[in-house]
């Protein structure tokens, strides 16, 4: 049988195979919080752990500093899956996802992690717990370059949002972007007079601790419509963000808005579901709102929640043209966090949330004629995130939202949850901290490799030093005085800024003598140069299962059978042409 082979990018790289470094569960330093050591013959070592609770560290040993990637051995009861928290030498990397499955599998826990030479600990701390965890294995990182596009989704975009895109996308992995979410936005003066960003309670608690202000503010349209959005203070408040959004924009950086879009129906004002374990709560049924409540094709026109979804789209649609008619533009994050199902659209599952999304983007886009959005949309790491995917032609950018749990200060790179959502989506998108708690060091980020576009941590306690110091007014002094970090008096101020031409990324030490390709189920690599050495297949534990050619080619195009490979990842490996490095093509067979 064939499978569709799809190529994820090119990179070149020497060594980047090694042996696989094994380190049994039972094996790793325990707390004392409900971790079980259970016989079992058929695991490795005899034994695995049921981690409940706590935390497990294993101590590992590498030959040399570097990257290196952490696979696990587990498997877990619970059919929604669990997240641990990793930690690596007492630095939080991100979390692990470890979907449903009966049967112990090998999953890739972390696609990326530094070790220094020598010791190190990597710890698994419980974040849901309840994972059967038998060892893990150690195996060297391989890199793969990002390849995106630099033309927006939306069809001939507004020059305000194509620049605030093109400096995004001309700092990606260069530069992070510093922001803040805002809390209030009005004065208590009786007059519901707009901040600015001089005067806003998060942005002049941070310009006090560092000197520095934010180049991107967050706001929420969370009161532009549902049950009480025709009160006063409601229309105040949407309002208000609206002139702190031009103020940030005409100060040269970039509005951001979120939408905890209220109960459509009006029945109540809730965005969460029951299951959040927030009261209020909406039983709001967005499947409704589709004629086949499985499928989530065909939308349910004459429906009630079909008609109320529209209506409140229509309502924001209506505040975003404000901005439009006077050439600002602003990321526009709708629909976030749905695979968590604490929010009513994500509730029914990835199906209907998929096609809301959509029908938004058709009803703003074509419908409303916005132009100044750029899309993002707010992936988790799980084994379902393409799921719950729009698409790529619907969304720009892609955002992890990461607050550590249990609640703690942590200023760790977050280094694993980047390289997971770069993976899950082929590095076709540029990635995002789209909401945080504590904010990565700057230097943790550049020493990882941690390159999120920007950050934005939650407003109140998260920012401005509550009670679990989150971010601290020394945190916030060291931050934004780092060199690695842009402030809104770094930016260059969008009247003089102009759009970048330079085409999308790719990886500085790509060959460009040859190229690999897939056709029809064979693997074509074209040469320029002649080639002495061979074609090799890999899995992707980095064992050669194929070796295509084993003879010298000479220039010009060379055709692999690949009819009946298996699913799964694999490296082809190039050796020795012209000198260079050798060639490493990703593929993913699916």
């Amino acid at each position: 049988m064939m499978f569709k082979l799809i190529i994820i990018g090119i990179l070149c790289t020497a060594g980047y195979l090694s042996a696989v470094d094994r380190y049994e569960a039972e094996s790793a330093v325990v707390d004392e919080n409900s971790i079980v050591k259970v016989v079992d013959n058929n695991a490795s070592g005899g034994y695995y752990i049921n981690m409940k609770e706590g935390t497990l560290t294993f101590k590992v040993i590498a030959e040399k500093a570097d990257f290196y990637t952490i696979w696990s051995f587990y498997k877990v009861d619970d059919a929604n899956g669990k997240i641990q928290n990793l930690s690596v030498n007492g630095s939080s990397c991100g979390q692990m996802s470890f979907p449903f499955t009966e049967k112990f599998v090998l999953v890739k826990s972390s696609s990326k992690v530094k070790l220094v030479s020598g010791t190190n600990t990597i710890s698994f701390t419980k974040s849901w717990g309840w994972v059967n965890l038998d060892y893990i294995e150690i195996t060297t990182f391989t890199d793969t370059p990002f390849s995106y596009s630099k033309t927006l989704v939306t069809p001939n975009a507004s020059q305000s949002a194509k620049k605030i895109y093109s400096f995004i996308c001309d700092n990606f992995q260069k530069k992070t972007i510093s922001g803040v979410m805002t809390n209030n936005v009005f004065q208590n003066d009786g007059k519901y007079t707009p901040y600015t960003v001089d005067d806003q309670t998060e942005l002049s608690w941070i310009k006090t601790a560092s000197g520095k202000t934010p180049a991107l503010v967050g706001f929420d349209f969370l009161h532009g419509t549902g049950l009480s959005s025709d009160n006063q203070w409601h229309i105040a408040y949407t309002s208000a963000t609206l002139s702190m959004a031009e103020n940030v924009f005409n100060h040269g950086g970039i509005p951001a808005y979120t939408w905890h879009w209220m109960d459509p129906s009006k029945a109540v004002e809730a965005f969460y579901t029951k299951s959040s374990g927030n009261t209020p709560f909406t039983t709001f049924d967005i499947k409704k709102a589709f004629t086949d409540t499985v499928k989530c094709e065909e939308y349910n026109t004459g429906s009630s929640e079909y008609k109320a979804i529209v209506e409140n789209m229509d309502t924001t649609a209506v505040y975003l043209k404000k901005l439009a008619v006077k050439g600002i533009a602003v990321i526009w994050r709708p629909m976030h966090e749905a695979s968590g199902k604490w929010f009513w659209w994500g509730a029914g599952g990835p199906k209907p949330c998929v096609g809301i999304y959509r029908l938004m983007f058709d009803r703003f886009v074509n419908y409303h004629k916005l132009d100044n959005l750029i899309w993002l949309w707010t992936t988790d790491e799980a084994g379902d995130a393409l799921d719950w995917y729009p698409g790529d032609e619907y969304v720009d950018i892609v955002g992890r939202d990461y607050y550590y749990y249990p609640r703690e200060a942590n200023h760790g790179s977050l280094v694993a949850s980047f390289e997971k959502v770069k993976e899950i989506f082929g590095g076709r998108k540029i990635v995002t901290l789209s909401e945080c708690g504590s904010v990565p060091h700057p230097d943790s980020l550049v020493g990882d490799g941690s390159g999120w576009s920007f950050f934005m941590p939650w407003y109140g306690d998260y920012t401005m030093d509550g009670w679990a110091h989150d971010n601290t007014a020394a945190d916030w002094k060291s931050i934004m005085n780092n060199n690695y970090v842009i402030t809104l008096d770094k930016m260059p101020g969008w009247g003089n800024y102009a759009v970048s031409n330079r085409m999308s990324l790719v990886n500085k030490n790509q060959n460009s003598s040859s190229r690999l390709q897939y056709k029809k189920g064979y693997l074509e690599l074209i040469l320029h140069d002649n080639l002495t050495g061979t074609v090799e297949l890999y899995n992707i534990k980095g064992r050669c299962i194929a070796v295509l050619s084993d003879l010298a080619l000479a220039s010009g195009k060379h055709q692999f059978d690949l009819d009946g490979i298996a699913k799964g990842i694999y490296f082809v490996k190039v050796k020795d042409f012209s000198g260079s490095r050798p060639l490493v093509q990703q593929l993913i067979v699916r």
